[in-house]
């Protein structure tokens, strides 16, 4: 069986991307949310204004949601497998201290 070796650094790295991800996705998700307010204020009137105020806040906002639910498993994943490597890499090494 072949030997298992990641680089933590890079492994750290993802995870942080993954979560620094998922904020620009609140960030963004936020953002729709105060432009679909504008328009229901009445940046854009009639019906087209109102279409598009709920697609923001229905559609888009909840595939946004999703997207950032997704990140923030992936950053854990990767946190998870690097704490779970790490260990593992630590109790091999303890058992040939003597």
């Amino acid at each position: 069986m072949p030997d298992v070796q990641m680089d933590y650094d890079l492994m750290e790295d993802m995870a942080r991307l993954f979560r620094e991800g998922a904020q620009h996705m609140e960030d963004l998700r936020r953002s729709m949310q105060n432009i679909a307010s504008r328009l229901e204020d009445g940046a854009l009137l009639g019906r087209g204004g109102d279409a598009l105020a709920q697609a923001l806040r229905n559609n888009l906002n909840s595939r946004i949601a999703a997207l950032q639910d997704k990140l923030e498993e992936l950053s854990m994943d990767v946190y998870g497998a690097l704490v779970d490597l790490r260990d593992g890499d630590t109790e091999a090494a303890s058992r040939f201290k003597g």
